[in-house]
């Protein structure tokens, strides 16, 4: 018996045919033998057989990336944009560094399986519409896809970031199948929900909302309609909104990191509580949900112990089967990591399957 998959040596030997004879694994140079008799046969994953692309469209930035059935990154490139940049502006930025990073993959275009698009947006899983369009002003996912798609003759699929988050974290930084939560706390606060490495979307895509859940019912008036959203405490653009009030102007995310790390009480008061009040959110869905892993992602995970400190405490309360928190071992990658993922994990929901595994 081969040791960690239960299957025989002749089941395994008729399996390894199989994907060789569809061109998905070949061998590669074995090293000298140190033993005598006839060394083992060592395979790989074919590159030719299909790349994928990964698009990762932020508040602040655009990313893309290549990769192959393996997930190794080939070729990547990252462009900050700043907020409120315009669609057709970011649209322009993708499809020219798509190009780019296709030339320094050395990809053919017949290699290309699909491409996977990550947007910070709820996103409808059966039209990848962006279900609340004002997250990204003038940004149409199916509009990018299609785009993509007539461009390089290839099926495209849109995706929310925290979910790609949680997938990328699942696939390449946990044990395989281990149920995942990864929070984004950003701009806005997301999550993504992972189960046995595949995402969790809820009835109509909405799953993973965690940013509008209540954590104050008599506070101010979300952009969703709602009260006291957790994203206008926890969120970076809710921080901030919270300091103005106070009279106190600070004009992006990187200055707010700087000034809590330098001790300013204001600043440290509005995080401080911030970060106590998804503390409490994340114990009751680790309550709820029973995860083995809560991974943070986002821009605000640069406040280290200031976030993750409160976050720890919390779950250490909990009273069953608390769950492992970290900060992402992606870091801003996860969610165009997540996206290459998907392209090889939901084959799907790519019309052309003829090259996915």
């Amino acid at each position: 018996m081969i040791i960690g998959t239960g299957l025989s040596r002749a089941t395994v030997s008729s399996l390894i045919g199989e994907l060789a004879d569809r061109g998905l694994v070949s061998e590669y140079a074995q090293p000298a033998a140190d033993s005598p008799g006839r060394p083992p046969t060592r395979l790989a994953l074919n590159r030719a057989a299909g790349l994928a692309i990964a698009v990762d469209v932020g508040v602040r930035h655009v990313a893309v990336a290549v990769g192959d059935l393996s997930r190794s990154v080939l070729a990547e490139r990252w462009v900050p944009l700043p907020q409120g940049h315009s669609a057709e502006r970011g649209m322009h930025i993708v499809m020219r560094s798509i190009e780019t990073t296709l030339a320094e993959a050395e990809a053919d275009r017949d290699q290309i399986v699909g491409a996977a698009i990550s947007i910070a947006a709820p996103i409808a899983p059966d039209s990848g519409r962006l279900l609340v369009p004002g997250v990204l002003p003038g940004w149409n996912g199916p509009a990018l896809a299609e785009q993509i798609g007539r461009t390089w003759g290839i099926p495209a699929a849109v995706e929310n970031d925290a979910n790609l988050g949680a997938l990328g974290e699942s696939v390449a930084a946990s044990p395989q199948g281990q149920d995942l939560l990864y929070v984004k706390v950003a701009s806005r606060v997301g999550l993504g929900i992972a189960f046995g490495s595949g995402i969790y979307r809820g009835r109509d895509g909405y799953a993973g909302e965690l940013g509008h859940v209540t954590s104050d019912p008599d506070g101010p008036q979300c952009w969703c309609g709602r009260r006291g959203c957790l994203e206008l405490y926890a969120g970076a653009e809710g921080m901030l909104a919270r300091l103005a009030a106070r009279g106190i102007r600070i004009d992006d995310v990187n200055e707010l990191i700087l000034r809590a790390e330098g001790g300013d009480a204001d600043v440290l008061a509005v995080v401080g509580d911030g970060t106590r009040r998804l503390a409490r959110s994340l114990g009751a869905l680790a309550l709820v949900l029973n995860p083995s892993v809560i991974a943070l992602g986002g821009e605000l995970t640069a406040l280290g112990p200031l976030l993750l400190d409160p976050v720890h405490a919390e779950l250490a309360t909990v009273p069953f089967g608390a769950p492992v928190v970290r900060a992402s071992a992606l870091g801003p990658r996860a969610s165009l990591m997540g996206a290459l993922a998907l392209v090889l994990s939901e084959s799907n929901r790519f019309t052309d399957q003829s090259c996915v595994p």
